[in-house]
């Protein structure tokens, strides 16, 4: 299974577009190639049995709709701490031939299917940069401006954030990067939170 391995940081401040111009001179001047990649939205609905099993064991079940794509995804934690999030990671993208269930059986035995229902929607406008380390890793920094909402749609919260994911390269070289950048800048706080936890907490709608 793929390891998926990423920082991620809170936006404390009311000036977000001063905060993204800070890190990304931080990154040039420690010697990483940045460029722009896009920018574009996206809608995650997750789902969660009635116990909140995926939840309380730091994994997520995902429908993301981007653009014409709809792919599912299914994550279990690995590791967590300071805004560092080591997960497994499994990716069905949905399509004619794509068949889902048997994808969901395999990644979540023993977890009633039927009982899953609609936990939580997130929505992000994400625009993205690929930075490239001297090392010759390769990174992708992403700025969120995310609404996290109820199933319902009656609780609505809104932040920023930034993520740090490997794309190549070592753990080290993470760690390397965050160093010279993110690190460097008080208005980015370490979430000790996935989105999906977040979602259940800031709507009130986590398990009691």
């Amino acid at each position: 299974m793929p390891i998926e391995l990423e920082q991620k940081y809170v936006v404390a401040s009311e000036r977000p577009w001063t905060v993204q111009t800070e890190l990304l001179a931080l990154l040039r001047r420690a010697g990483y190639a940045v460029t722009l990649q896009g920018e574009g939205r996206q809608r995650d609905t997750y789902y969660d049995t009635p116990e909140d099993r995926l939840l309380l064991g730091g994994g997520s079940l995902r429908l993301r709709e981007k653009g014409r794509d709809y792919l599912l995804s299914v994550k279990s934690l690995i590791r967590a701490g300071e805004g560092t999030f080591a997960r497994q990671e499994e990716e069905l993208k949905l399509g004619r031939e794509a068949e889902p269930m048997p994808f969901l059986r395999r990644l979540l035995p023993g977890v009633d299917l039927d009982a899953l229902a609609v936990t939580a929607v997130v929505s992000n406008r994400r625009r993205t940069y690929l930075a490239a380390g001297p090392a010759g890793g390769r990174f992708e920094l992403a700025f969120d401006d995310v609404i996290y909402r109820s199933p319902r749609g009656d609780r609505e919260v809104r932040e920023r954030q930034v993520e740090m994911e490997r794309l190549t390269g070592s753990q080290a070289e993470l760690e390397r990067l965050v160093r010279a950048s993110a690190a460097r800048l008080p208005a980015l706080r370490p979430a000790a939170e996935s989105k999906y936890q977040r979602a259940r907490r800031l709507t009130g709608t986590a398990a009691r």
